[in-house]
């Protein structure tokens, strides 16, 4: 098993606390869990299998947002996900 390891940011790169962050799709089923990054922004979720795996993240100040993400072996894998602006 494979830890995916995340930062969400806002587009100027500050912290996006509270965020829900979630797998959109994945090699294998995935339970439809959401977990929410903590003040720094950060987070880290199980990633059962190798394979290519769709991480979305929810924030009510800056909508929604996804990242592609391959997990290959056992070490962990490093992510940001970055918010870009809202349009007006």
């Amino acid at each position: 098993m494979t830890i995916i390891r995340g930062h969400v940011v806002d587009p100027q790169g500050r912290p996006v606390a509270e965020a829900a962050v979630y797998i959109v799709s994945a090699p294998v089923s995935m339970p439809d869990i959401a977990q929410l990054t903590d003040d720094q922004g950060q987070f880290a979720m199980s990633a059962p299998v190798p394979g290519h795996y769709t991480v979305g993240v929810r924030s009510d100040d800056w909508g929604l947002t996804q990242t592609d993400v391959e997990v290959s072996g056992e070490e962990p894998v490093d992510i940001e996900v970055r918010f870009t602006p809202l349009k007006e």
